[in-house]
């Protein structure tokens, strides 16, 4: 009775140190993913900020089966920080927050698999182990729908495994063993829900047919209880995500991103498996070797590996252990998951790595936990519990070098780069800080390298905490768009100064330069009090005596560089679709030597923005887009320069946009002179608009003072 006792006092002490040591876990795991989130990363990436506008957007009514933002995506994420926002606000620190519970949650969806496919040590040790590691840390604090991916498949693996292999379907009578469908339930609904989180997941339901096929083979008896439910749980998964198949199906442009991986799985389906070995074998090295790891600078240290050395020995062993114990149903299925989770990595290379095989999150780490809790049980075995402990603590100081090196690592080398820095475009989140503390409303000027709407202003969008603010968005490098507003701020970053043509425009004063750090890619950005109607009226001038024709034949005849406006057969402004109105254009290289470069700026008047106006500001299909062609004396094109720096989506009536062109001409050229023809099309189909005079078509398009072309003889 005493030896029972003891033996029942042994396993409670026993229970409450195991509850003790995953507290303290998951108090560091907690820790590590909330210390400074608000300046590591110390902004959004574009990807971010998409969910982030796609989560507003739903706040607002919008109810999407699949997200168009960012090369196209699922949108069970955004409903999420979406959620989250209904209770915290509208802003980058509830969107940057949204991970961190996913990534404990992804913990312990992991630790209490592994507590039951293996036991305790080896799932606490899996735990310590991935609660340190920089993968999961950087994961964990991603405002990515790569983030949601992991818990729910791991949640599903564990209802599963629970349904398969629990307590109450060991009974000895096999006639009567009950099999808890409800869990078989449980996971094919998360099976469904993690379809509608992220490309990868497609391939992860494999995992529950190859265990099935696992178990025919090798576990027969286990095979035909579980086969038929197992079955009919994936199908059930599948079956939840019908809607968004369907939708794919009915719009088979929107998944631009899948469209851009598939390059080796074209050349496999022709017969070249070369590219995916290739791509396979530098995936499998990114595990261990230096160098050979991920190399998307926004997400890790370009090339860092998953282990270091001594955990990426424990890691090979560990599959080793796995492998040589196969029959082990655990086992088996370990092998199947880590497998079937880097699928997609083995496909497209180590780019992007730790994203793309973030399914096999959660099963990575258990395999040096299980190497060293299996050295620890053979040490005692073989030299008693004393030298046991000597190994366990070894181990444990392993994992504590391990995690301060990611750590650190983390949070100085990474968090702290100029690179990274610049991908997480803290220039345009300390702007919105600079404006967010000053008084002044009213219009600002924003230069930036992306304009677009996907890009930098949803970023600072969901920086900038007023709404009080009317925000103009180019880049100046190329580009001026000029408000119809008698003052207005404009703000340069040291990334997009102004171009030539504007830097010595008048109407310009500058109000202050704020710096940030020296070693940044773009480290200061200076604010000017701008007055657009004078810096326009400057412009204006250049483009005096601008000179519109309809036809090639009548801009040829035209006179060259005298200003005779009545050699223009079109008179300005012109009428482009009732859209546009092309104001005039100054012609800055009238004469150059063949291979020489053309440079030209025009004016382009806003008549009616809602032309260009869709109900996705993201979508660039109703984009207008400025051409220029240069053509030779029979009309064919010899070279041209389309763009459009100042983007349409936030264009108000009135403003005015400056487009500089540039481009060279060959190095050959016979006539002695070459014609431009410029004009608007749209972005999504190439249509052009119209050129109207008197309410009538005239064509699609202008010619302007042709260029002379100097030569040598």
């Amino acid at each position: 009775m005493g030896n029972a006792e003891a033996m029942a006092g042994s396993r409670e002490s026993g229970r409450w140190l195991e509850l003790a040591v995953l507290i303290v876990i998951l108090i560091v795991a907690t820790v590590l993913r909330t210390w400074r989130l608000d300046s590591v990363p110390p902004g959004l990436t574009h990807d971010e900020a998409g969910h982030g506008h796609d989560a507003i957007s739903i706040l607002d009514g919008n109810r999407p089966i699949y997200e168009t933002v960012g090369y196209g995506r699922e949108p069970l994420y955004d409903y999420l920080v979406a959620g989250l926002m209904a209770v915290g606000g509208r802003t980058r620190e509830v969107l940057r927050f949204s991970a961190v519970p996913l990534g404990l949650m992804t913990l312990f969806a992991a630790y209490a698999w592994t507590r039951l496919a293996y036991d305790n040590a080896v799932a606490l040790a899996s735990l310590a182990l991935q609660s340190v590691s920089f993968w999961s840390l950087s994961t964990g604090r991603q405002a990515l729908r790569s983030s949601l991916l992991p818990v729910l498949f791991t949640t599903a693996v564990t209802f599963y495994w629970r349904a398969v292999y629990g307590p109450d379907t060991e009974d000895l009578d096999h006639s009567s063993r009950r099999l808890s469908h409800w869990r078989f339930g449980v996971a094919a609904l998360l099976i469904g829900a993690a379809l509608y989180t992220y490309v990868p997941a497609r391939v992860l339901w494999v995992l529950f047919p190859v265990f099935l096929f696992y178990l025919a083979l090798v576990h027969r008896s286990t095979f035909r209880r579980v086969a038929l439910p197992t079955l009919v749980a994936v199908l059930l998964g599948l079956l939840l995500a019908v809607p968004l198949f369907v939708y794919l199906r009915q719009h088979p442009g929107a998944e631009q991103r899948l469209a851009m991986l598939d390059g080796p799985l074209q050349a496999l389906l022709g017969g070249n498996i070369l590219p995916v070995l290739i791509r396979a074998g530098r995936s499998v090295a990114g595990f261990l070797i230096p160098g050979q790891g991920d190399d998307f600078l926004a997400y890790t240290i370009p090339g860092r590996p998953v282990f270091g050395p001594l955990l990426g020995i424990l890691f090979v062993v560990g599959i080793g252990l796995s492998v040589a114990r196969w029959r082990q149903p655990a086992s088996a299925f370990s092998l199947a998951w880590l497998l079937v989770g880097i699928s997609p990595s083995l496909v497209t290379g180590p780019s992007a790595f730790t994203t793309r095989s973030i399914a096999a999150l959660p099963i990575v780490f258990l395999f040096p936990a299980l190497a060293a809790v299996a050295g620890t049980r053979w040490v005692r075995e073989r030299w008693g519990s004393r030298v046991a402990w000597i190994v366990g603590l070894a181990l444990t100081g392993v994992l504590l070098v391990s995690g301060i090196s990611s750590v650190a690592d983390y949070f100085v080398t990474w968090g702290e780069s100029p690179h990274t820095r610049a991908a997480y475009q803290h220039t345009l989140v300390e702007t919105a800080e600079y404006l967010d503390a000053r008084q002044e409303g009213g219009t600002v000027g924003i230069s930036t390298a992306q304009p677009s709407a996907p890009h930098d202003p949803y970023v600072f969008d969901l920086s900038l905490e007023r709404r009080d603010l009317s925000l103009r968005w180019f880049d100046a490098r190329r580009a001026l768009l000029f408000p119809s507003e008698p003052n207005a701020r404009l703000i340069i970053p040291a990334s997009a100064p102004p171009s030539d043509v504007f830097a010595d425009l008048p109407g310009l004063t500058l109000q202050e330069q704020v710096d940030m750090r020296p070693d940044d890619r773009d480290p200061s950005f200076s604010v000017y009090e701008w007055s657009p109607r004078i810096t326009l009226a400057a412009l204006r001038r250049e483009t005096e005596g601008s000179v519109v024709s309809r036809s090639l034949k009548a801009a040829a005849s035209s006179s060259i560089g005298t200003g005779d406006v009545s050699s223009s057969d079109v008179a300005l402004p012109v009428n482009f679709g009732d859209a546009l109105e092309l104001l005039g254009y100054d012609l800055r290289t009238p004469t150059v030597s063949p291979g020489g470069t053309v440079e030209l700026v025009i004016l382009w008047q806003v008549v009616d923005p809602q032309v260009f106006r869709s109900e996705d500001p993201s979508s660039l299909d109703t984009e207008p887009v400025f051409f220029t062609h240069a053509l030779d004396g029979t009309g064919t094109l010899i070279a041209q320069e389309d763009r459009l720096d100042a983007p349409a989506w936030d264009w108000q009536a009135y403003d005015v946009v400056a487009q500089v062109h540039r481009f060279a001409l060959p190095g050959e050229l016979s006539q002695p002179l070459v014609a431009l023809k410029v004009g608007v099309y749209r972005r999504a189909d190439l249509s052009r608009l119209p050129v109207l005079v008197d309410d009538a078509v005239i064509g699609d398009c202008v010619f302007l003072e042709p260029v002379k072309v100097e030569t040598d003889e």
